[in-house]
């Protein structure tokens, strides 16, 4: 009997333990489609009256009537595009558009009306847009993805940093105090028997004005490299940037490029860029390596805060400015991809798992902007 008891207690325990694996993986599921979709409602009036009776064409009614109403709804998703991803849409437009089912699912109705005096049957849908595998395709018409089998390397200078202090500078005041003395002298001639008579009268003004000006320059910061979320750096920009043809090259592989790696930390302690001379000394090593393109950006690390309904840390990262940079017929580097104003919250259990979590929301961010702007300029 204890045998069966102790059987009985493992299956429960078992039982219990698929079934949450299995409650997980359905919220993983349905959070992963979510995360990848673009939900809207779109409406549209259909005339049926060609058609006769409605009752009678009731199902083809609907039926066209929502695919109507879908194609609105996928219309008012390509309208959110900037003018970057818009170009890039025009290259896979007929791919996508002859096959629309692929990438949406519409068949949620969640108003309608008939108006049998104007034979017309309006309907409200809601539309979700599988928005991944639409920028996927965009990401695969890559003009660097297209131009050769073999993927182009490209080599990446990006680092993190933390705030260590701020030096606010005194504000500069200047005092102007202005002075005025002033007098009027009146004279009046009158003609007395043969005698010419002047009276006079003088009025005496003081006129004081003063003012100034105040200037405030904008504080120095100061910050600290943190090479411990390179990897997360590379890991969220490298599948967007390899689906897009690229092969991501680290930069210490190259020793010529040792010291210059050093500087670069150094110059990220209180700028947002780099100073030309680095620039100049990272085109010239990767011209002699036959590299046509690298990245140079900073990632900046927030406060830590507290989610007060989880108790999660969250932590925000932003990137100032990331610049692709990519070599001419002439073998000159120029900037041929700029992306500014970035900023994710990640979340976590620790700091760290926060930091992290942002860091690739960001760089994912980050790299399928450059991808779209490289892919509008037609670069390869």
């Amino acid at each position: 009997m204890r045998y069966f008891s102790e059987m009985n207690k493992s299956y429960a325990y078992y039982k219990k333990l698929l079934s949450s694996i299995f409650i997980l993986l359905a919220i993983c599921i349905l959070y992963s489609s979510k995360a990848f979709s673009y939900e809207l409602n779109a409406a549209t009036s259909y005339d049926f009256s060609s058609l006769g009776d409605f009752e009678e064409n009731k199902s083809v009614i609907i039926e066209k009537a929502t695919k109507d109403a879908c194609f609105n709804a996928f219309k008012k998703y390509i309208a959110t595009f900037d003018q970057d991803k818009l170009q890039n849409y025009k290259r896979v437009k007929n791919k996508i558009e002859s096959n629309i089912k692929s990438y949406m699912v519409c068949d949620q109705i969640v108003d309608e009306n008939l108006d049998f005096s104007k034979s017309t049957y309006s309907i409200v849908v809601k539309a979700n847009i599988n928005s991944s595998k639409i920028d996927q395709e965009m990401i695969n018409s890559s003009a660097v993805k297209t131009s050769t089998d073999e993927p182009s390397e490209i080599v990446m200078f990006m680092l993190s940093r933390t705030v260590t202090s701020v030096k606010q500078k005194d504000k500069r005041v200047t005092k102007i105090e202005q002075n005025t003395n002033s007098e009027d002298v009146n004279q009046l001639e009158a003609e007395n028997e043969g005698e010419i008579v002047i009276s006079s009268e003088t009025v005496s003004t003081k006129k004081s004005v003063t003012g100034g000006n105040t200037i405030e320059s904008s504080p120095d910061i100061f910050y600290e490299i943190k090479d411990g979320y390179n990897e997360t750096i590379s890991g969220g920009m490298e599948e967007i940037l390899n689906s897009a043809g690229f092969e991501l090259v680290p930069s210490w592989e190259f020793e010529n490029l040792d010291q210059v790696n050093k500087d670069i930390k150094i110059a990220f302690v209180t700028e947002d860029d780099l100073p030309p001379n680095l620039r100049r000394a990272i085109s010239k090593e990767m011209k002699a390596e036959g590299i046509s393109f690298y990245i140079t950006g900073i990632f900046d690390i927030g406060k830590l805060e507290v989610d007060s309904a989880t108790g999660n840390k969250v932590v925000n990262v932003s990137v100032v400015r990331a610049t692709l940079w990519g070599a001419n017929s002439r073998g000159r580097f120029k900037s041929v991809s700029t992306v500014s104003g970035n900023q994710r919250k990640g979340k976590g259990t620790s700091y760290d798992q926060a930091v992290k979590n942002a860091i690739r929301l960001c760089s994912q961010s980050v790299a399928k902007q450059m991808v779209s702007k490289l892919n509008a300029k037609g670069v390869n």
